[in-house]
């Protein structure tokens, strides 16, 4: 009986250590953060800033996201990377899934041509728009990390291929200043 509970709590531990070890991290100096900054725009349409704070060179990053409001179901509208530290990347997608409220960006800085990464600093990565399904009013929308098929988790690339998992922040914003039209 006591091997027993001894067992056990010795695999609690282990599952409860090995889910700390997946976040968070960067062994290349301080902890990287991905911050999203929802706001609403009208009453059925929010947008989400998503945007980077590091501290090394990023080639890539898989960025997959699930959006909430609620009983309202939501879908992303559009992502639109202009003006954004990864506008000029090769690779640029934003795959939506309508029936999971899911998006999963995808990004690579080169391929075959030179393209610079994305310098150690700040910026704005991308601004995905998100409406009511429903065409009911949105009144919160939630954002979180996910996991998307076949296995996209949140992480960044470093030269020449080491694997960065940034922290990650959600904000509530105000309606930008200047207007950002959707694509």
């Amino acid at each position: 009986m006591r091997l027993s509970k001894l067992l056990m709590m010795t695999m609690a531990v282990m599952l409860l250590c090995s889910a700390c070890l997946t976040a968070q991290i960067d062994k290349f100096g301080k902890v990287d953060t991905l911050y999203a900054e929802t706001y609403q725009i009208d009453d059925q349409n929010w947008a989400v800033n998503i945007s980077l704070v590091n501290d090394e060179e990023i080639l890539a990053l898989s960025l997959p996201f699930k959006f909430s409001a609620g009983k309202n179901r939501v879908v992303v509208d559009s992502t639109i990377f202009k003006g954004g530290v990864v506008e000029n990347f090769r690779v640029k997608y934003a795959r939506v899934d309508t029936a999971t409220q899911c998006v999963t960006i995808g990004l690579i800085n080169d391929i075959g041509v030179s393209i610079p990464p994305i310098p150690p600093g700040r910026g704005r990565i991308a601004t995905i728009f998100i409406s009511s399904l429903d065409e009911k009013s949105i009144s919160a929308l939630k954002v979180d990390t996910t996991t998307t098929p076949p296995g996209n988790d949140l992480q960044l690339v470093k030269p020449p291929t080491d694997q960065v998992v940034p922290a990650f922040v959600v904000k509530q914003g105000e309606k930008p200043k200047e207007s950002i039209k959707k694509n």
